[in-house]
């Protein structure tokens, strides 16, 4: 047996081992003659956040089987099914159970299972809560969509590593412009740096941006044997600074390749209003464009200079239309004037979203040229000349 074989094999042992406790908790209140799909459903309910475990470690090992088997290797894991795996598991403890119920061992009373079986949801409630609130902070800045440029920058990729293998940092914008979106694009080309990358700081880039993303069972995969090349242990330069992304931007085919749906035109003091438009904008399949959130690494507000001007206004560009969010702190803002002004001068399209609360008596005429959007039964719905539409429509149209 090879030592990825042992080394997984003595993983299956050690997690199946793991589950000893929680298969107890439930056979300790299941109900006499309980048969062993009553006792499977109720493990999946009380520990449902470890049945999720079991098929996402599933899915992972079958995907990497496949990817095996693609490139003509003989499977190696062979994960079982998640409902073979915890009939696999229970199977001795609802023997177990079941002998003891038989004779008429210490059985809980059925106020005392009830209590109990309540005490082990709430545990199973905090226990994904905790979760919940660590997926979405992790997520906090990353995109739920498909970037229309997502082809380009994967095929970039793989071509800048053929073609010029010691040019690391092209190959590190690229990754890091994948990982600000979350979609089955960028987390199988992230899986397939992580399997295939020599250099190993692209390559752990790679396995961080999926942890981000909640990809559960991915591994960071080990350095390669044999000889090492000389793209293998470079580091690559980044871009920290408005400067260094101005340069870029006018250097770069990804940078040109770029393009927005909506450019986001807001106040900084409204972040927490941004985020929640962000993930209802991209389940709209709108890929937005917000300063902190898109180019978070070098326009940070502390670096700000004459660049920065710059670097907006080569996005207004790149974005089809702009939204702009009118709150309270928006107009007060010397930025959102600008890039309204500015993006009104190429003729694009410009849109209102209102903030609650506001006293629309009050709000300047030059915005009033402009069409609202509103929120309704989940879509995103631009009201122009009394005309209501899906603002994605709107945007292409």
């Amino acid at each position: 047996m090879g030592r990825t074989k042992r080394k997984y094999s003595s993983f299956l042992i050690n997690y199946k081992r793991s589950f000893k406790k929680p298969l107890f908790e439930v056979g300790s209140i299941i109900h006499i003659g309980f048969s062993d799909d009553d006792f499977n459903e109720e493990f999946k309910i009380l520990y449902s956040y470890l049945w999720d475990d079991i098929c996402s470690k599933y899915s992972e090992y079958k995907r990497m089987d496949e990817g095996l088997i693609k490139k003509g290797f003989k499977k190696r894991y062979f994960f079982p099914s998640p409902i073979i795996f915890l009939n696999d598991i229970s199977n001795h403890v609802i023997n177990k159970i079941r002998n003891s119920q038989s004779k008429s061992d210490y059985i809980l009373s059925e106020e005392e299972r009830i209590k109990k079986r309540k005490k082990l949801l709430i545990n199973c409630e905090e226990k994904i809560k905790a979760d919940h609130k660590k997926q979405n902070n992790n997520l906090k800045y990353i995109q739920e969509v498909k970037p229309k440029h997502s082809n380009y920058f994967i095929d970039e990729y793989f071509k800048l590593k053929h073609q010029n293998p010691q040019d690391i940092t092209s190959r590190y914008i690229v990754l890091l412009e994948a990982s600000k979106y979350k979609c089955n694009e960028t987390i199988q080309f992230l899986h397939k740096v992580n399997a295939s990358e020599r250099n190993f700081i692209l390559r752990q880039f790679a396995f961080r941006s999926l942890q981000k993303f909640g990809i559960k069972e991915v591994r960071l995969r080990k350095n390669r044997k044999g000889k090492k090349k000389i793209g293998d242990s470079l580091i690559p330069d980044k871009i920290e600074t408005p400067t260094e992304l101005l340069q870029h931007i006018y250097i770069s085919q990804l940078e040109k390749e770029k393009k927005y749906d909506l450019f986001l035109c807001h106040s900084s003091l409204d972040q927490d209003l941004i985020l929640k438009l962000k993930t209802s904008l991209n389940a709209s399949y709108l890929n937005i464009y917000v300063d902190w959130i898109n180019d978070q690494e070098s326009l940070r507000r502390e670096l700000t200079n004459v660049d920065t001007a710059e670097v907006i206004i080569q996005r207004l560009k790149s974005c089809k239309a702009l939204l702009f969010i009118y709150t309270e702190d928006s107009l007060k803002s010397f930025w959102t004037p600008w890039e309204i002004g500015y993006f009104h001068s190429l003729k694009g399209k410009i849109c209102i979203y209102f903030s609650e609360n506001i006293d629309k008596t009050k709000v300047p005429a030059f915005i009033n040229i402009y069409p609202t959007v509103n929120f309704e039964n989940g879509n995103f719905v631009i009201t122009e000349n009394e005309i209501k539409q899906n603002l994605s429509k709107w945007i292409v149209t």
